[in-house]
């Protein structure tokens, strides 16, 4: 099958097409070129911004797609352009986010049954992206929503969002600031187990029109997270509990990382016969891994926030005992 992928060199995008080319797929990337990951050898390349594809138009239907993927449409201009570009596709497959669901969906696993209810901007655009999607190319459309991804290329998070300096203070051994002690739940997903839905979804009817979660098959909390990080590296890990309510009344942009977030992936497995490869602790060591090869983690000085703030949590703690009496 002839397989165009949008943004093919992107941090999710190269593992789908690693994927395709090792399943006998012909593909065609569309990318700036402005990323360190090359498309593999074999691989026709398009260099373009995706803002301007319909200027392209030419070159995409020469290479006259059977199927399309998009990982980088975040903008409801560029989902039409999806609706519009490719009537001849057989497969649009829209790579959304769990975003649209909301910021904090509660401690049970959210399945696709579950409206939208977008929080930000970001969210926003991409819910609107899918209708769009949805309704202008039916069944022909797919659209496959990841949870936190983790591999190759990606960094970790913190309290502040994907983060450079994470791995670096808890190699270090300073304590780790966490919404409430890191108790909120998560789901983190392999880059390369969506890649797999993703493909998955190129030949099989039931994903005719659908939404998938592409989730990992483990629930897990923050403190979790942190603590493979620290075993992998081999130390101890410190926590610091930061005031959900606290911080959320005073970040004006707080990290949809720290609020409870699992997923289900229940439609995914049964629909496209694929079930998740990966564990927390194999995807963080990609990812750990990789940041530590390619110089990807930097010196948890540049996050001075950190230490301001577990400074102000340490002592309040210790305020805190003296005034409940302590343990006696």
């Amino acid at each position: 099958m002839r397989v165009l992928v949008l943004g093919g060199t992107g941090s999710m995008a190269h593992r789908v097409v690693e994927a395709a080319l090792a399943q006998g797929h012909e593909v065609m990337v569309v990318t700036r070129g402005r990323r360190p990951v090359a498309a593999p050898p074999g691989v026709r390349v398009l260099q373009a911004d995706r803002t301007a594809l319909r200027s392209e138009a030419k070159a995409l239907d020469a290479f006259s797609p059977e199927a399309v993927v998009d990982a980088i449409c975040f903008q409801p201009a560029q989902a039409q352009d999806l609706v519009d570009l490719f009537p001849s596709a057989r497969r649009v497959v829209l790579v959304s986010s769990v975003d649209v669901y909301g910021e904090d969906v509660g401690g049970m696993p959210v399945t696709e049954e579950r409206d939208p209810h977008p929080v930000t901007p970001y969210a926003t655009a991409k819910a609107e992206c899918e209708r769009i999607v949805l309704s202008g190319l039916g069944r022909r459309a797919t659209v496959i929503r990841p949870s936190h991804m983790l591999g190759r290329t990606y960094l970790t998070t913190s309290l502040w969002s994907r983060s450079p300096y994470l791995v670096d203070r808890i190699r270090k051994g300073k304590p780790i600031p966490a919404i409430d002690g890191g108790r909120n739940l998560m789901t983190p997903v392999w880059s390369l187990d969506v890649a797999s839905w993703i493909l998955a979804t190129l030949d099989r009817s039931g994903a005719d029109g659908e939404i998938f979660n592409a989730v990992g098959a483990e629930t897990v909390t923050q403190r979790d997270y942190y603590e493979t990080i620290a075993r992998i590296l081999g130390v101890e890990l410190r926590i610091v509990a930061v005031s959900s309510q606290v911080f959320q009344r005073y970040v004006e942009s707080p990290s949809a990382f720290n609020w409870h977030r699992p997923y289900s992936n229940a439609k995914a497995v049964s629909r496209l016969e694929y079930q998740p490869r990966a564990t927390l602790r194999s995807m963080m060591e990609e990812t750990v891994q990789h940041m530590l090869e390619h110089s990807l983690v930097r010196d948890c000085a540049g996050e001075p926030r950190d230490d301001a703030l577990v400074e102000l949590l340490l002592r309040h703690e210790a305020e805190l005992g003296v005034a409940l009496g302590g343990k006696g």
